[in-house]
C-alpha cells in the first residue's frame, strides 16, 4: 500500500470523500455518522470560509479527514487500522491554526483518537459531554397519539420549505438555518424527504419536525434535528413526530436509529421515547503558547 496523500478539495467532493470514510468505518464506537457531516456541512449558508477541510487518501481511498472549524475547533476521524495518521491531523490542525486555544471532541470510545491527542499534549476539559443513545427498530411500528385535527406528513419539496424553515427557528430561536442553507441540505446525500417528518396544526402551521438521515449500507439512521415551536409544547408532538419518522425509517430497511443529547433534558426527551446511551462525548483542549 503506498503513503498517505493529503488532499484538499474546493466544493462538495470534500464532504463525498469525508463521508465515504464515516460510511465505512462506522459502528457504535465511532462519533460520526454521514447524515452528521451533511447537516453540519449545509445547515448553514456563506460560513464556508470559517472552515478548512483536509483529507489523507491512500491508493485513492480516504483513510483520515479533518474539518478545521475557525478559530480553533478540530473535528476529525481516522480509520482504526492507521491509528497514526492521527497525530497528522493534529499536526496539520496545528500548522493551519492561529488561535492560542485549540479545542476538539472526540466520542470516548475512539482509543486512537485521544491516544492522540493525549501524546499531543491535549488536556480533558470538563464540560457536559453529548450523550449517545440507540433504539431497536425491532419495536416498530411504534404507536402513535396526537390531538385531533393535527395531521402528520413527511416534506413535499421545495413547496415546504418556508414553513419548514419558519418551525426550525421557531424551535431553536439562535438558529442561523435559512431557505437557502435548507434546501442546500434538501439537496445533498443521504437526505431523503420521506424520512422528514413534520406535524401540522389545525391552521396549517408546522408544529414539530424530525428528520432522519438513512445510512443504507450499514442499515443505521440518525435523528437530526428535532424540534417543536414552543406554542406547542406539552402536546406530545416532538414524541410523536420521532415514532413517525422511526416508523418510516424502519420501512426503508433500517434496524437501528441513534440519536445525540446535547443536555439532560433532550437526553431525558429521547429515554422516553425509548432510546438507551451507550456512548458519549470527550473534550480535549492545549494552548499552543505552552508547547
Amino acid at each position: 500500500m503506498s503513503n498517505p496523500v493529503i488532499r484538499t478539495y474546493k466544493d462538495s467532493n470534500d464532504l463525498k470523500r469525508m463521508q465515504q470514510l464515516t460510511q465505512a468505518i462506522w459502528s457504535l464506537e465511532s462519533n460520526y455518522h454521514i447524515g452528521d457531516l451533511a447537516w453540519q456541512r449545509y445547515r448553514h449558508a456563506g460560513r464556508e470560509d470559517e472552515w478548512i477541510t483536509a483529507i489523507w487518501e491512500m491508493d485513492d481511498k480516504p483513510v483520515a479527514w479533518g474539518w478545521i472549524k475557525l478559530p480553533g475547533s478540530l473535528l476529525f476521524q481516522v480509520d482504526p487500522d492507521f491509528p497514526e495518521l492521527s497525530k497528522d491531523v493534529i499536526e496539520w490542525f496545528d500548522k493551519i491554526t492561529e488561535t492560542n486555544e485549540q479545542r476538539v471532541t472526540v466520542l470516548e470510545t475512539e482509543f486512537h483518537l485521544i491516544s492522540a491527542l493525549e501524546d499531543s499534549l491535549f488536556n480533558p476539559l470538563e464540560e457536559t459531554p453529548e450523550v449517545l443513545s440507540k433504539i431497536s427498530l425491532d419495536s416498530c411500528p411504534f404507536p402513535v397519539n396526537f390531538p385531533d385535527e393535527f395531521k402528520a406528513r413527511h416534506l413535499n419539496g421545495d413547496g415546504d420549505l418556508t414553513n419548514r424553515v419558519g418551525v426550525q427557528r421557531a424551535a431553536f430561536s439562535h438558529s442561523r438555518v435559512t431557505e437557502e442553507s435548507y434546501r442546500n441540505v434538501m439537496n445533498t446525500y443521504p437526505y431523503d424527504s420521506s424520512l422528514d417528518w413534520v406535524i401540522e396544526s389545525p391552521n396549517g402551521e408546522l408544529a414539530a419536525f424530525c428528520l432522519i438521515w438513512f445510512d443504507a449500507i450499514n442499515m443505521v439512521g440518525l435523528l437530526e434535528p428535532v424540534g417543536t415551536d414552543p406554542r406547542f409544547w406539552r402536546m406530545g408532538l416532538g414524541s410523536s413526530v420521532c415514532k413517525l419518522a422511526l416508523n418510516a425509517l424502519r420501512d426503508k430497511g433500517a434496524n437501528t436509529a441513534i440519536v445525540v443529547s446535547t443536555s439532560p433534558i433532550t437526553h431525558k426527551f429521547y429515554k422516553s421515547i425509548g432510546f438507551e446511551p451507550f456512548a458519549q462525548t470527550k473534550s480535549f483542549h492545549r494552548l499552543k503558547n505552552t508547547l
